[in-house]
């Protein structure tokens, strides 16, 4: 759970069929079940899939985040969309504006959530109807579609951002256009291109089976719960100990897509090391297995067994008990 206080929140609407943005001229009356939804949708942020960077200080976006929260909200609207508006195929959105406070620190926060077609009951003359609505907001549970979050201290940002498509190119206009700012891969990408490069450099050396698959899994999964990072250089050496081309061919290989270090600041963890908290095994003749970490190098109570004949046996052993999941 994050230290988040709300200070201030207003919403703005596009309509892609309307010349002008729809603005409101008063803040949000944050009752209680609106403070909630507006504080959840800034905890969405905080996750793996959101990229990760630093404005400079003369930043052109930055300057425009002044003392006066309904004109920053506005010029930010106007700019964002004369970028949005050149999509392909805009979508009806609202525009969430916040200023909160993060463990003592001012942050500032812009949200577009895609407004959804509903269905709700409208009860007239003792006469229940349908009917339908195109402007719903998404649960408080749902990701906003696009996100920014900037702390207006370090000028450190998260930012969750959709490509658009413009003149058959797609463009990452918030962060290439808004922002004029390179962010870093997303942790969710980060760990994709670390697996997917060991294991296309392990398939260069005949190394990549199920074995290599679980030990990558694994030392992914360890370095998370213990550093609360991942570093390219320390898992290399973990991945290919005995191999030192292969070691080298991978840093090298994974330097174009991830130059440093990847650090899980103001990223909860927990979510994380709950994705990569199971090896899931796939075997040839359709079972399917889900083994904790926990366990699977505990040779007391799972043990894989390579056969003369090439093939694999899997023991699972002081079963106490056994249930059947429906």
């Amino acid at each position: 759970m994050l230290d988040i206080y709300v200070k201030k929140a207003i919403i703005h609407s596009f309509d892609p069929g309307q010349e002008d943005l729809d603005f409101s001229e008063d803040l949000l009356d944050l009752t209680p079940s609106l403070l909630d939804y507006v504080s959840k949708k800034v905890e969405k942020v905080y996750t793996d899939k959101a990229k990760r960077g630093e404005l400079s200080a003369e930043n052109n976006f930055l300057a425009l985040i002044g003392s006066d929260f309904l004109q920053t909200s506005k010029e930010i609207a106007n700019l964002w969309q004369e970028e949005y508006r050149l999509a392909e195929e805009p979508r009806l959105s609202d525009l969430l504006f916040v200023e909160f406070e993060k463990d003592a620190v001012n942050h500032f926060a812009f949200m577009r959530m895609a407004l959804r077609e509903n269905f709700s009951h409208l009860v007239e003359n003792q006469s229940i109807t349908i009917k339908r609505t195109q402007k719903s907001l998404p649960g408080a549970g749902s990701p906003a579609d696009e996100a920014l979050i900037i702390n207006l201290s370090s000028r450190r940002y998260h930012l969750i951002e959709k490509r658009i498509k413009y003149n058959g190119k797609t463009y990452n206009y918030l962060s290439e256009n808004l922002l004029a700012d390179s962010p870093d891969l997303s942790i969710d990408h980060a760990i994709k291109a670390i697996k997917k490069t060991a294991h296309a450099v392990a398939g260069e050396f005949n190394k990549d089976d199920f074995e290599f698959s679980s030990k990558v899994q694994n030392l992914v999964y360890s370095s998370i719960e213990e550093n609360q990072s991942l570093d390219p250089e320390n898992l290399a050496d973990q991945f290919f100990s005995d191999n030192l081309s292969a070691r080298l061919e991978f840093k090298d290989n994974l330097k174009e897509i991830l130059p440093e270090r990847v650090d899980f600041s103001e990223i909860p963890s927990q979510g994380l090391e709950k994705k990569l908290s199971n090896q899931k095994l796939s075997l040839s003749n359709g079972i399917e297995l889900m083994v904790p970490q926990s366990l699977y190098d505990d040779v007391n109570s799972v043990e894989f067994i390579q056969e003369e004949d090439g093939s694999y046996s899997i023991l699972i052993k002081n079963i106490e008990e056994i249930k059947n999941k429906w």
